[in-house]
């Protein structure tokens, strides 16, 4: 329900009680986006509106809601005010002049991306996303004590997390080789954890 927008049986209080521990499958979520992202890829379309149909159909599956936190972040992370005031910044739903530039940086790289990788690229892009995501609130204090943020970190299960991240890589390096997969995941957590303690 936090990583796309695809409707899910059951009321909502049946994953509101400990949202924590949906956090060890969240490369799971990653594995489903990514392998739809990666069947556009394969389509045999030229390569221009090949990556145009990806692109909308990651933001589509997602629901934007990523483009839309990566805006907020960027709009408190270089707003030159003090931790408070921050805070307030990622809770506005106005988009500020960080956040549309980045935002529109972030499509168009994406963009010229999806026109040059291969389509098990996109794949280890979304499971290593939700998996840096476990780290994040596993390693990195939450910004407050209350809100969605501190019930999600209260059991991130992170080590859990990692193995399911594992197991999907690791089928996929023995598909596209382990060098790719194990760059990316360097990558991956090198950004993770500063920025989350950069931002609190």
């Amino acid at each position: 329900r936090f990583l796309t927008a695809l409707p899910l049986p059951g009321p909502e209080e049946e994953y509101g009680e400990e949202p924590g521990r949906a956090v060890a499958f969240y490369p799971v979520v990653g594995l489903a986006v990514g392998g739809a992202v990666a069947a556009v890829l394969a389509a045999p379309l030229p390569a221009l509106p090949r990556a145009a149909l990806a692109l909308l159909v990651w933001v589509g599956v997602t629901g934007g809601l990523h483009e839309d936190g990566w805006m907020d972040v960027l709009d408190a992370a270089f707003a030159p005010v003090e931790r408070a005031r921050r805070l307030e910044i990622l809770e506005d739903p106005r988009a500020g002049a960080h956040g549309v530039t980045g935002g529109v940086v972030l499509l168009l790289l994406r963009f010229g991306l999806l026109t040059a990788v291969s389509p098990v690229a996109p794949v280890v892009a979304a499971v290593l996303a939700r998996w840096a995501m476990s780290l994040s609130l596993a390693f990195a204090p939450p910004a407050r004590d209350t809100g969605l943020g501190a019930s999600f970190a209260l059991r991130p299960r992170w080590g859990t997390a990692t193995v399911v991240a594992v197991l999907a890589l690791g089928a996929l390096g023995a598909w596209a080789g382990p060098m790719p997969v194990v760059a990316a995941v360097g990558v991956a957590t090198l950004l993770a954890l500063p920025w989350a303690f950069f931002l609190v």
